[in-house]
């Protein structure tokens, strides 16, 4: 019985190694196993530090996922930090108790989740493994990691795929907070993925109030895959160095803009 226990449990990092978070109905189907057998199994993992149980399933530790941004990462730094910083306190002024928020993947939105750590009562739907494990010890905030897999993407945390948009389609926000690495009058909204920018989309779909949270380095940028035309957005907090045309043209099509100095 011990034998097959390890046997499953080496199954489940095997897994999770493949899909980054598994719902426990899908472990049990996938090792023909119970939900009562596979709940007991993701508790020894996690002594074990395995893997880490999150909303109904489990991903693997965020160490492991550390390594790999922090060795890409190495000797270099990121030049619009402070902006970013500034754009994040800007962002979670809009926040209210009650909130569900929307948060995408990206160094900009990673500067808000460190913020919205210190809030309480509010719900947070993401695909980014990076900004759900900023939440894990808040008993007072719900935090909802999509299921999917990860693609040769970047940030490496990012979840994407159908399942995952199939997850962001059962809720609805009061805000979303979207990075972006490309924002054009003409062209809109881009990513340069494609599952990507399906995840931003469904995003915006559902949310009551889009917020494009982006320092200037990104405005004339255009991507090849396509996320939204720039009226889903409703608001734009970005820094001060951003084109004044652009945001005037943003003004005139009825987007709030907010400029932050750093």
């Amino acid at each position: 019985m011990k034998r097959v226990a390890k046997k499953r449990r080496q199954e489940i990092v095997i897994l999770l190694k493949t899909k980054v978070f598994m719902k426990v109905e899908e472990l049990c189907s996938q090792l023909d196993a119970s939900p009562a057998t596979i709940r007991r199994d993701l508790v020894e993992l996690e002594k074990a530090g395995l893997i880490k149980r999150v909303n109904g399933g489990a991903i693997l530790p965020l160490a492991d996922f550390q390594d790999q941004r922090e060795t890409g990462a190495a000797g270099s730094s990121d030049p619009f930090l402070n902006h970013k910083r500034a754009i994040a306190q800007a962002a979670v002024s809009m926040v209210r108790e009650g909130d569900t928020i929307f948060i995408d993947s990206g160094s900009t939105n990673n500067q808000i989740a460190e913020l919205l750590v210190s809030f309480s009562n509010i719900s947070i739907v993401t695909n980014s493994i990076e900004i759900a494990y900023k939440f894990i010890r808040k008993k007072d905030i719900s935090v909802v990691i999509c299921g999917g897999t990860i693609k040769e993407i970047s940030p490496v945390e990012s979840i994407v795929g159908p399942l995952a948009e199939m997850m962001i389609s059962q809720f609805r926000g009061n805000l979303c907070f979207l990075g972006t690495s490309g924002i054009d009058l003409k062209h809109g909204i881009t990513d340069p993925y494609l599952s990507a920018a399906s995840i931003k989309a469904k995003m915006i779909e559902n949310s009551s109030k889009v917020v494009l949270v982006t320092d200037h380095s990104k405005f004339g940028r255009v991507n090849k895959a396509f996320v939204a035309t720039l009226d889903k957005i409703h608001h734009v907090i970005t820094d001060s160095k951003a084109p004044d045309d652009t945001i005037a043209a943003l003004n005139q099509l009825g987007i709030s803009t907010t400029l932050v100095s750093t």
